[in-house]
């Protein structure tokens, strides 16, 4: 496949280049001006002008079980997100509706111009809710990391960490490599940790200043590559400082950590203070719906309002505010080191994989547009996402989705939606009005 004429913004060498891209298979081969005379008569020639690619979008922390949930709670904070899903909703979840919700994830992930997210999956109530979720997941063509993890309140199976052995054989072992398995840890542990590592599991963790002794974690000699820390708010700045000497990967929450209070604001001066890339996330759909452009957005203003405000306050050691280079940086290299796999995703390079975005410029948003990655960042939407690749195929052609009878699976999420509603007591008039809920002590 040959895309001709296009503005590649590749988030590393050689930078942004005005030409051609070639892919074989589910690789990228070159990049450059000229390159339709490097192609034989079977290769499919698009022509690309007009619009500009960039790499994949990685969502480095996105509970997809919720898929079917979106936007059921707009105004909801920690309290009442926790209420109204792991206290009320989760509980009736089966395994088809968990199904659907990846279905649903993967769809709208993909609308958007996601090419990989980590699925951080803390409703496995059951072996067979981690089969639903792993086996919707394999049928989207979606790169994902698929981290299990355990049901938070109510009866429940209890298999993991033990199910993670049986998942592995069953689903990773068979030389597919669209979708990797890790361990989800909702409440770190040292005793966890020391499982993932005697077992060669990588993990993902929920971290912040809610964990238990979390100064432990970092005192335990067990942080490393292969683990991803979502959140990281309220910490030390010893505890800043393990996280970067073990080399584990951080992602951030722009919209989330302000909608649900999870520390106020996204901790991205510390993470720039020690050096460390951050990757960026939307954690979940039950306020808003996913979109990375909102995210490095919200990123973009709020790293921004940080620094100045640490300037005016005389701080001495002030960040330099960010570009938009740095947050699609967050989306894509830093979401690469957040999934573990930054030498074959998170850029546009010779050799790896055709994960790529095609945003056009003829919209009414990026029509009139100044700077390549200013359009992306600040211009860019789902609705400007004309085409996405994903190893090498096409899951998005002319902001159409391919291979997905949408309509039919948005029913599919309405019914699996309004049977959990009906167990939960709740109707769908409560939510067109925006659920709340009293939250549980």
């Amino acid at each position: 496949m040959l895309l001709t004429g296009a503005t590649i913004v590749t988030m590393g060498p050689p930078g942004v280049v005005r030409g051609d891209l070639l892919l074989r298979s589910s690789t990228i081969e070159a990049i450059g001006p000229g390159l339709a005379d490097q192609v034989g008569q079977d290769a499919i020639v698009i022509d690309a002008s007009g619009t500009i690619i960039v790499p994949g979008l990685i969502d480095s922390h996105l509970h997809a079980w919720e898929g079917q949930l979106r936007g059921v709670a707009p105004d909801a904070d920690f309290g009442e997100y926790m209420s109204i899903t792991h206290g009320g909703l989760a509980l009736h979840y089966r395994p088809e509706d968990i199904a659907i919700a990846e279905l649903l994830s993967a769809a709208q992930a993909i609308n958007a111009g996601t090419t990989t997210f980590i699925d951080n999956s803390h409703n496995s109530r059951s072996r067979g809710h981690s089969d639903a979720a792993i086996e919707a997941l394999l049928s989207t063509g979606i790169r994902a990391v698929y981290a299990a993890g355990s049901a938070q309140v109510g009866d429940h199976e209890g298999q993991l960490p033990a199910d993670l052995l049986r998942l592995r054989e069953e689903y990773f072992s068979s030389g597919q490599d669209l979708v990797t398995l890790r361990m989800f840890n909702v409440m770190p542990s040292v005793e966890q940790w020391r499982f993932a590592d005697e077992h060669g599991f990588d993990l993902c963790a929920e971290m912040g200043f809610w964990v238990p002794d979390v100064e432990k974690l970092g005192e335990s000699g067990l942080m490393r590559p292969g683990h991803t820390y979502n959140h990281c708010s309220g910490f030390s700045d010893a505890m800043w400082g393990a996280i970067a000497d073990s080399g584990a990967a951080v992602n951030l929450v722009p919209r989330s950590d302000s909608q649900y209070g999870l520390g106020g604001f996204s901790p991205v001066l510390q993470a720039d203070r020690h050096g460390i890339q951050i990757g960026i996330s939307s954690d979940n759909e039950l306020s808003y719906a996913h979109d990375m452009f909102a995210e490095m957005r919200t990123l973009l203003t709020v790293q921004r309002g940080l620094s100045f405000a640490a300037e005016y306050g005389g701080e001495a050691d002030v960040p330099p505010r960010y570009g938009v280079e740095d947050v699609l940086r967050a989306a894509t290299v830093g979401g690469a080191l957040n999934t573990g796999r930054q030498a074959e995703i998170g850029t546009i390079e010779v050799g790896k994989k055709a994960d790529l975005v095609v945003i056009a410029l003829d919209q009414v948003t990026t029509r009139m547009f100044g700077s390549d990655i200013g359009a992306v960042v600040n211009c860019g939407s789902p609705a400007v996402v004309d085409t996405v690749i994903i190893d090498g195929k096409i899951r998005k052609w002319g902001g159409e989705l391919v291979g997905v009878d949408y309509d039919a699976l948005a029913r599919s999420g309405e019914a699996s939606r309004s049977h959990l509603l009906e167990r939960y007591g709740v109707t769908e008039d409560d939510i067109r009005a925006g659920l709340r809920v009293a939250a549980e002590s």
